[in-house]
């Protein structure tokens, strides 16, 4: 039997993961609490996940981003993991996590370079401001369009 698809999946042109989680001082004592409060919440990992490889990703492209100031390729991301924490991740693998940054919105390649997608109205290399210019306006507006359409739903079944 043939699968049909829905028209309305031609509509489709961003998927947001976003997790409500309760945020304690304690997620705030450590850079590594951070990350994964961040992979978590962001849909990075999963509840019950216990790979952390997604975070020495993050870990490593947030050091040569914002400390480093340098726009980083995958094998300078895998360098810095070498150095910092002494495993070895392909390449492969730190694409895959990169790419669902890029997906997100967060993220840019450039010429084999990673660079954090900037608000074009924000100072650069602001982290907060990228998020909520890639991510958070457009979550807002598909919050609205569903309200939107349940407005709809509502008018239509009581009729």
């Amino acid at each position: 039997m043939q699968k049909e698809e829905f028209p309305e999946s031609a509509l489709v042109r961003k998927t947001f993961i976003i997790r409500q989680m309760d945020l304690p001082p304690s997620v705030k004592l450590t850079k590594r609490s951070l990350l994964r409060w961040f992979a978590l919440s962001f849909g990075l990992i999963s509840s019950g996940e216990s790979r952390n490889t997604v975070l020495l990703v993050l870990d490593a492209l947030f050091f040569l981003l914002l400390t480093s100031k340098s726009n980083p390729s995958t094998t300078d991301i895998q360098a810095c993991i070498k150095e910092k924490h002494q495993k070895k991740i392909s390449e492969k693998l730190i694409r895959y996590h990169l790419n669902r940054l890029i997906e997100s919105g967060l993220l840019v390649r450039r010429k084999a370079r990673y660079f954090i997608n900037n608000n074009p109205y924000a100072e650069p290399n602001n982290l907060k401001e990228s998020f909520s210019h890639w991510f958070k306006q457009p979550a807002n507006t598909a919050m609205g369009d569903i309200e939107n359409v349940l407005t709809h739903l509502s008018e239509a079944y009581k009729k």
